[in-house]
C-alpha cells in the first residue's frame, strides 16, 4: 500500500511539474510574441520613417524642377515684353521720322517692284 502511495505521489508531483512546464512555456511563448509583436512595429516604424526622408527628398527635387520651369518660362515672358516693348519704340520713333520728313516735304525711300 505504500508502495501505491508513494507512486500517486510521485505520480502527482510528475503531473505537478509538467502543469509547471506548460505554465512556463506558454509565459515563454506570450513574451516571444510581444517581442515580436515590438519588433515589427519598430520595423514599420522605420520604414515609414524612411519613407517620408524620401518623399521629402523627391518633393524637394519636384520643387526644384518647377522652379526651373517657371524660371524658364519667365525669362520667356520677359523676352517677349522687351521685343513688344521695342517694336512699339520703334513704330514711334519711325511715326516721329516720318513727320519730321514730311515737315521738309520728304518722304522714305521704297523701292517700287
Amino acid at each position: 500500500m505504500s508502495s501505491l502511495l508513494d507512486d500517486n505521489r510521485s505520480l502527482l508531483r510528475a503531473l505537478n511539474r509538467q502543469k509547471e512546464r506548460i505554465k512556463y512555456d506558454e509565459k515563454m511563448a506570450a513574451r516571444e510574441a510581444t517581442v515580436k509583436d515590438e519588433l515589427a512595429v519598430n520595423k514599420k516604424a522605420d520604414w515609414v520613417e524612411n519613407l517620408e526622408a524620401a518623399s521629402e527628398s523627391q518633393r524637394v527635387k519636384e520643387e526644384r524642377k518647377i522652379m526651373g520651369q517657371e524660371a524658364a518660362l519667365a525669362g520667356r515672358s520677359l523676352v517677349e515684353i522687351r521685343r513688344a516693348a521695342l517694336r512699339t519704340q520703334l513704330e514711334e520713333e519711325y511715326a516721329q521720322y516720318e513727320k519730321e520728313l514730311h515737315a521738309e516735304g520728304k518722304a522714305f525711300y521704297f523701292k517700287r517692284e
